[in-house]
């Protein structure tokens, strides 16, 4: 059995991930060959005949869409890992901006450059937009995370890699949050600097714009147990993603007026930069693009 690990736009995070198995990895190595990956090993080109490959990052750049094909035709079974593979994840953000801002801002603008700085032209060329995989590619397997947590990876990867059959919970964050609901009166949004959340209330009660509810699970709510709202990283959650007429923004708009009783139209005066609050992490995936809002 040959795996790798192909990298694309992103940070290395999940590969960084698979790492922290820790001594699971040992059952990992012992169970495949891993024949390709730049982070972990000196290989600089995937070879032929891959049993498992995992993708991580976005596709922003003529590069990464070079890279992806080529893995896919090298490749039996591929497998989106992280949230940018299977969203566009952060990098997605960059569509809010033309090509020539974000390369001014970069090269030119921030404090650590020169003033002098000139913008490169020897670079990949950008593509019109940032692309998830799997807009891109078939891909067999979706793994979102921002990176997959250890146990997540834990119950997939060696089960995948011997073919055995996976099963796990298909539910939101809310499923795994220990907080308790309460009766909401004249609630109001909160920014998440303001004030310290009481951490045994669920943290949309209390105002604070928490993506549980519209998030897959699988992070064991690692944010809202230590105190910090959802921010949505684990992408948008089943009941989204099997509902053409479901979305992220009006499917929150939905649970915090029956949360509140407070009309849908005046939720939505409430809310505040849509696009960075809700979609930072799956503006670069057609699927959300194509939803109805």
């Amino acid at each position: 059995m040959k795996i790798a690990i192909e990298e694309l736009a992103g940070c290395s995070g999940c590969t960084i991930a698979v790492l922290d198995l820790h001594e699971a990895i040992l059952d990992l190595v012992e169970a495949a060959d891993i024949v390709y990956s730049p982070v972990i090993m000196d290989v600089k080109e995937p070879p032929e005949d891959i049993d498992i490959a995992f993708v991580t990052g976005a596709v922003r750049n003529e590069e990464n869409q070079e890279r992806l094909k080529k893995i896919r035709k090298n490749t039996r079974v591929l497998v989106a890992l992280g949230t940018c593979a299977c969203y566009g994840g952060i990098s997605g953000l960059s569509m809010m901006s033309s090509r020539e801002e974000l390369f001014k801002t970069v090269y030119t603008a921030v404090d650590t450059v020169k003033e002098d700085n000139i913008i490169p032209h020897d670079v990949p060329e950008f593509l019109y937009r940032v692309f998830a995989v799997g807009d891109m590619v078939k891909i067999d397997y979706y793994i979102p995370g921002c990176p997959p947590k250890e146990a997540r990876l834990k119950e997939i990867l060696l089960p995948l890699i011997k073919g055995e059959k996976i099963s796990l919970s298909r539910k939101s964050v809310c499923s795994e949050c220990d907080r308790k609901m309460v009766e909401v009166k004249n609630w109001s949004l909160k920014r998440r600097h303001v004030g310290i959340p009481d951490r045994e209330t669920c943290l949309l009660s209390q105002g604070y714009l928490c993506l549980g509810p519209v998030t897959f699970c699988g992070c064991n709510a690692s944010c809202p147990k230590n105190n910090v709202a959802c921010h949505g990283c684990n992408g948008p959650s089943l009941d989204i993603l099997r509902e053409p007429c479901r979305d992220i923004y009006n499917l929150m708009v939905r649970r915090i007026a029956d949360l509140t009783d407070i009309p849908e139209k005046k939720i939505e005066k409430e809310l505040y930069d849509v696009g960075h609050t809700m979609y930072a992490f799956t503006m670069g995936s057609e699927v959300m693009e194509d939803k109805e809002i």
